[in-house]
This record gives structure tokens, sequence and C-alpha cells, in this order.
């Protein structure tokens, strides 16, 4: 029999564990929700790769995703005095977004590969989480 008071070590171990997977999901779950949102802008370009009447080329798609993953979560920017502000969109350039068409242009493809800066907390430190996002689109 335990004496009154003492403290468990696998209850310890498991409240840990508990906690650590909270805060981690805390921190990672609205990345991969603007992730989703970044899938989305990219179907959006790889339909246009396709479509018979688009009259959009390459470029053309790489600026409409951009465009569209202005509006999606935040990034962080240094500042000229040496600090980092956290700014609205995800930082994408129109360069950074990939487009391959097949030659027949019956098929396309549209990938970006990004990261993501979070601010730990109660450390104030700040962890990069890189993100590789692809969609594929063929005429019907």
């Amino acid at each position: 029999m335990r004496p009154r008071g003492a403290v468990n070590v696998v209850s310890l171990t498991l409240l840990a564990a508990a906690v650590s997977a909270g805060y981690l999901a805390w921190i990672y779950v609205p990345l991969l929700l603007d992730d989703l949102d970044v899938e989305e802008a990219l179907a959006a370009g790889a339909g246009q790769l396709t479509q018979e009447v688009s009259a959009l080329d390459a470029t053309g798609v790489q600026n409409l995703v951009a465009g569209r993953l202005a509006k999606v979560g935040t990034h962080w920017e240094d500042q000229e005095d040496g600090k980092r502000m956290e700014v609205p969109g995800l930082g994408v350039a129109p360069e950074d977004v990939q487009v391959e068409r097949a030659p027949d242009g019956k098929s396309g493809k549209v990938t970006l590969d990004y990261a993501r800066t979070v601010k730990l907390k109660p450390l104030e430190q700040f962890w990069t989480i890189h993100f590789h996002t692809q969609r594929e689109s063929t005429l019907r």
C-alpha cells in the first residue's frame, strides 16, 4: 500500500504526455488548417491549367495562387530594428509556385514548398515547419 499523498510516476508521465500533446496540437492544428486553404488555392490553379477556355498561362496561375494565399494565415517578417513582426498572409511570392502543364494540355500540376514559423509562447522561441503541397488536375 502506498503512503497517502505519494505521487505515482506513471500518472505523472501520462499527465506530462497529455499536456505536451495538447500544446503541440494548439500550435500545429492552425497550420494544418491553413495548409488546407493552400491546397484549395492550388486546386483552383490546377483547374485553370486544364480548362479549355482558360486564358491563364503559367504566370497567370502563379499570380492567382499567390493572390489567394495573401489572405491565408500569417507569417513573421524581420523589421529594420531587429524585431520580428507577425503580418497577414503566408508571404508566398508568385515565383514560389511551380506550375507544370503536360504537353498535350490535358493535365497539369501546381506545387508549392513553403515554411511556416510559429512562436512558442512561453519560451519566446521560434520554430519553423516546412510544408510541401501539390495538386494535380486532368481534363475530363
